[in-house]
């Protein structure tokens, strides 16, 4: 798979924030009037609202009020990823927002640009599960286009968002629906022979899942308590999380639709670090399609300098191929 290296500064930033203040609709007017009280804007410091066009200026402040911006708006279990914000988004400061879901939900950036960078591409990557944007908009970097598919139309409007804070929105196609829908309909037409310019499903054509290299595949994982066993004891150690978890359908059943669905195994499934190793060795051997190798490699990601495991991503088809870790860690782009 040739590969790209297009990491660069995202975004020309300016500094200071002031909130303008803005009417809104009768619907909206207590979560504006919060968001006037808490001054959510003075959050993002590096966003200058008279520097947006009308359109951008009011996507924002409609969006403003739907998200967790203010530390007093998160519920107490929730506080440390606002303490951890930039590690999410290093450009939080510069306008992102996430919806309570998608803070707990969206991949820390450092590991989001990791899997982004070993899913280098030429051709188009997908995005199954696309949530705020944080995967979609590190592979932005790295490949020539993302589909990025998500059914929340709220979260799809996120990401779309925060890929114009990132400066990258021109090189993802948001496209709103349900995954599982597709890959039914990829999965049913493949035998059909069809004009590469017609649409397959949605706005997406033939021609672009003919051009899909790498899927990543990030579906939830069952909230923020996913890792919590209701019957141990607070000191002990995390179960194995197994595939059936997957939500909305079972991990294992999952992998052989998105197998089926394209014609590459290049998958990346990321996933809880405790996952059972041998439901995911499973899958290579008996869930590729031949002539792809039942190759897999499981990649442990860790944040906070290094110090806490956080997930791991499990490489299949070339994407297990091994690579230089000197070479391709990541760093973070000087602003």
């Amino acid at each position: 798979m040739a590969k790209k290296r297009k990491r660069t500064s995202v975004a020309s930033f300016v500094h200071h924030l002031e909130r303008a203040s803005t009417s809104s609709p009768a619907s909206s007017h207590a979560a504006d009037e919060q968001a006037a009280a808490l001054n959510l804007g003075a959050y993002h410091p590096e966003l200058d609202l008279d520097s947006l066009s009308a359109a951008d200026c009011s996507e924002y402040e409609e969006l403003l009020p739907k998200c967790l911006v203010h530390p007093a708006m998160f519920p107490p279990n929730m506080l440390k990823y606002w303490r951890h914000r930039f590690t999410l988004l290093s450009s939080y400061a510069a306008g992102c927002l996430l919806d309570e879901q998608s803070w707990y939900s969206i991949t820390p950036e450092s590991v989001a640009f990791r899997i982004a960078k070993r899913c280098a591409t030429d051709g188009i990557v997908v995005d199954l599960f696309a949530g705020a944007g944080g995967n979609a908009i590190q592979s932005a970097f790295t490949c020539n286009r993302v589909l990025a598919i998500e059914i929340d139309p709220l979260k799809l409007r996120l990401a779309r968002w925060n890929a114009k804070i990132y400066g990258v929105e021109d090189r993802i196609t948001f496209v709103q629906g349900d995954s599982i829908e597709l890959l039914d309909v990829l999965v049913a037409s493949k035998s059909n022979s069809t004009d590469p310019e017609d649409k397959v499903w949605k706005d997406i054509t033939h021609a672009e899942i003919a051009a899909v290299q790498a899927v990543f595949l990030s579906p939830p994982w069952g909230g923020v308590q996913y890792a919590q066993n209701p019957t141990a004891s607070p000191s002990a150690a995390p179960s194995t999380y197994s595939l059936s978890s997957i939500q909305p359908v079972d991990g294992s059943h999952l992998f052989a639709r998105v197998q089926a669905a394209f014609n590459t195994s290049n998958i990346a499934y990321y996933l809880p670090r405790n996952t059972d190793l041998e439901q995911l060795h499973h899958l290579a051997q008996h869930t590729l399609i031949p002539p792809y190798k039942p190759n897999v490699k499981i990649e442990y990601q860790y944040v906070n300098n290094g110090t806490k495991l956080s997930s791991l991503t499990a490489y299949y088809g070339s994407l297990a191929a091994d690579w230089n870790d000197e070479s391709d860690d990541w760093y973070p782009t000087a602003s």
